[in-house]
């Protein structure tokens, strides 16, 4: 059975968030039993269960006039069986809904969301969001903002920016002092995080609880044809850097 929503941690699940966190090197969440406990309330959060227990995770956090869909992880043992389109779906529907992650009153009107926008370099989580309805951002260089290198971090407005950059700064002073290997690693890989943004005035798609086979998607060469042309040459060639 699945389910979502900010039920109670208790201690079998928050063990299973911090061994997930621990092994993928570009999450970020707490590396403790106790900090996930004390700090799970903060953030809304979508959690998928089955018979065997918790097997996804996503959070939904603020990030200045944004929101971010950050910490997306499943168990090894349902990776490969289309699930992340189920996790994914469903933190849409949370994003699309609740009026109060947005700090708003309901009903909540599409002009009042706040953009939905998440980093990845997976290429499988980055088809799930294609087919959710995310938009790959292509990397700019701004002049008029002092950019003197292409960057998707200059296509976003100043305000969000500024967010971005002071949250990834305290970010990094906290890995420094609690994990400098993961720290180290996503400086080194920094070039390969893919922004995503979900546009606020989309309209929500029915959540799919079923994920056959058939719809898995491998981000490789004709299994891309159904990402618009505009975007299809940028998700290629990613796979082939990836590859390489």
């Amino acid at each position: 059975m699945d389910e979502e929503g900010n039920s109670p941690l208790d201690a079998e699940n928050s063990t299973w968030l911090v061994s997930m966190i621990r092994e993928e090197l570009d999450l970020w969440g707490p590396l403790k039993e106790v900090s996930a406990v004390r700090g799970w309330n903060r953030h809304p959060r979508i959690l998928l269960h089955d018979l065997h227990g918790l097997f996804g995770h996503a959070t939904l956090d603020r990030l200045g006039p944004s929101i971010e869909l950050r910490t997306v992880v499943l168990d090894p043992r349902v990776r490969g069986q289309g699930r992340s389109h189920e996790l994914v779906e469903q933190a849409i529907s949370r994003w699309y809904q609740d009026a109060l992650l947005h700090r708003l009153s309901p009903p909540l009107e599409p002009s009042s969301r706040r953009p939905l926008i998440s980093w990845t370099r997976n290429a499988a989580l980055a088809a799930t969001y294609h087919r959710a309805g995310f938009s790959l951002v292509q990397p700019e260089r701004r002049w008029s903002r002092l950019w003197l290198f292409k960057s998707t971090l200059a296509t976003l407005p100043l305000r969000l920016q500024i967010s971005v950059v002071l949250d990834r700064m305290l970010r990094g002073i906290f890995m420094l002092f609690q994990n400098p290997i993961r720290l180290r690693h996503q400086i080194r890989h920094i070039r390969e995080y893919r922004l995503f943004l979900f546009n606020p005035k989309s309209s929500l798609q029915t959540p799919s609880r079923a994920h056959p086979m058939s719809e898995m998607t491998a981000v490789t060469g004709r299994q891309l044809i159904e990402i618009e042309e505009s975007q299809l040459q940028a998700f290629v060639n990613w796979d082939a850097t990836e590859e390489g």
